[in-house]
């Protein structure tokens, strides 16, 4: 009878170190391998979709920018050369007095940019399913 004993205590011993070893590792659990994947692919989607939104911001706000450069530069070639010519009369001075406060208003009054938020499922919800 003691021999029983001994020989449960020993399977005990070796059944308590395997569940520690199992404790041990659970990062290799195959399904914390599958959790981590799919953390892996959510935050790459995550990533590409924000890069987009990012480079179409940069390119609508570079835009209007090369825009309003442009329209500030053809009214200073113009001022430029109504004084060359000498050519003033008050009409031209309040023509470039409008020019100018209508670039400044629309520098102030960039396009309205706002974020949308898409509703529909983008990333997959995973969760645990205990049977």
């Amino acid at each position: 009878m003691s021999e029983q004993f001994v020989k449960i205590e020993k399977e005990l011993n070796e059944f308590q170190s395997g569940v520690d070893r199992q404790k041990a590792e659970l990062q290799k659990h195959e399904l914390m391998k599958q959790t981590d994947e799919w953390e892996r692919e959510s935050m790459e989607k995550i990533r590409q979709v924000t890069d987009e939104v990012r480079h179409e911001l940069s390119s609508s706000v570079i835009r209007f920018l090369t825009d309003l450069d442009f329209k500030l530069k053809q009214l200073a070639q113009q001022l430029l050369q109504c004084r060359k010519e000498e050519d003033f009369i008050d009409k031209n001075i309040q023509f470039f007095n409008e020019e100018f406060i209508r670039l400044k208003d629309n520098r102030n009054n960039t396009p309205d940019f706002k974020i949308d938020h898409d509703s529909t499922l983008f990333i997959n919800k995973i969760r645990l399913a205990i049977k």
